[in-house]
């Protein structure tokens, strides 16, 4: 009697917690403050966007928030985040709230930039970022020579925006340079501790066994800790010389590494730029993605996904004392600095118009999705860009 007690407790147990699951799932499917905006939208009015209290987005990315669903932001939804923006905008901008030291503090932030990246990653170690498994999902044309992809195994989020002229030219760019070139080659700019070419990495065997290619990766940090990091992982120990590295600093004209050097002749099939490029101060971005532009060999491709325009994270920093450095551009209580992107951004500085890299724009997208936190009713709305550039055959 006792053990069918005990089952029976543990089945209601199981069913409750399914429900609860079940509710928060719905809960999802249809935002609150997507309702909200929607209901603002009908009575032209703007609604005042709330910023959760909460931590969590100064916190590495393995947290809690495990539910999402994806979010769609109105004209409404827009001007509430750009409003409550502006509301705190006194406060926030540095050259305001600190008016004697503001320059010295944000030139102290700009020369400092490398060593607050050291410290981070001396703090963090390589347990802050989670390793980046889906870029075979959200990049399935780019990787197709890791990963095996059927039909219906590409990102949605990812696709919506793809122009199919450009992927099939994308194809026969692959298959020409299997003609001419044994490796398949990525560079990463940004690379971190490795969260990213690191898992690649791993897809090296089948590259080879299915392709018959031989995967090389470089990957380049701004800072000395994290490729050092890096460079101390199995994986890339057991990649021999099929694994560079070195430590890149994008804003520089010219660079001094032989590493850097040898990736700038144009080496690259695939280039990623995945939440780097924020980290750089507005002024020096274009040098910036010139210098990534030229590690693409022609046909090339250059996968990008950063921060976006009223990120949850841009309005908690949008919201606090002094940490505006600039229009979009902010400090973070450790020292380092993030910009949140619109797609103008990007198009501006990589696209081929006067002034940009010279790249041809293949996809250009934003990603919007809230989270739910498990244990809580807390909610947040991140927001990404992502994008694809190709560089031109002739």
């Amino acid at each position: 009697m006792k053990d069918d007690h005990r089952s029976c407790a543990r089945a209601n147990n199981e069913l409750t917690t399914a429900v609860s699951y079940f509710a928060l799932y719905q809960t999802l499917s249809v935002p609150t403050s997507r309702k909200v905006a929607v209901a603002a939208e009908e009575n032209n009015t703007v609604v005042p966007l709330v910023v959760p209290a909460t931590n969590e987005l100064e916190k590495k990315e393995t947290d809690d928030f495990e539910f999402w669903a994806e979010d769609e932001w109105s004209e409404s939804d827009s001007r509430a985040a750009e409003s409550l923006l502006n509301q705190h905008l006194e406060k926030c901008d540095i050259r305001s709230a600190a008016a004697p030291r503001a320059q010295h503090l944000i030139q102290k932030f700009e020369s400092n930039a490398g060593s607050f990246w050291d410290t981070f990653y001396t703090h963090n170690g390589t347990g802050f970022f989670k390793d980046r498994h889906y870029l075979g999902r959200a990049f399935p044309l780019e990787f197709s020579l890791l990963y095996h992809h059927n039909a219906h195994e590409t990102d949605a989020a990812n696709t919506s925006n793809r122009h199919p002229a450009n992927d099939s030219g994308t194809h026969v760019s692959q298959n020409h340079e299997r003609k001419e070139n044994h490796d398949f080659t990525i560079v990463e700019i940004g690379s971190g501790v490795g969260n990213a070419i690191l898992p690649l990495l791993e897809r090296s065997d089948y590259c080879r066994t299915q392709h018959d290619r031989r995967l090389v990766v470089y990957g380049f940090d701004f800072s000395h800790v994290a490729v050092s990091l890096m460079q101390q992982d199995e994986r890339y120990i057991a990649a021999g010389k099929g694994a560079l590295s070195s430590v890149w600093d994008i804003t520089e004209v010219h660079a001094k590494d032989v590493v850097v050097q040898q990736a700038q002749t144009g080496v690259a099939h695939v280039a990623m730029l995945l939440f780097c490029l924020s980290a750089v101060s507005p002024e020096h971005m274009v040098v910036a993605a010139r210098n990534v532009a030229r590690t693409l060999r022609p046909g090339g491709i250059l996968v990008f996904r950063d921060y976006g325009r009223f990120d949850e994270a841009q309005l908690k920093l949008g919201t606090s004392r002094r940490k505006r450095l600039g229009d979009n551009f902010y400090v973070k209580s450790d020292g380092t600095r993030c910009y949140y992107f619109d797609l103008d951004d990007l198009k501006r500085l990589f696209g081929p118009d006067e002034g940009g890299a010279g790249l041809e724009v293949m996809e250009l997208q934003y990603i919007r999705r809230v989270y739910q936190n498990r244990g809580s009713d807390v909610s947040r709305r991140r927001v990404w860009v992502q994008a694809r550039f190709r560089k031109p055959l002739a």
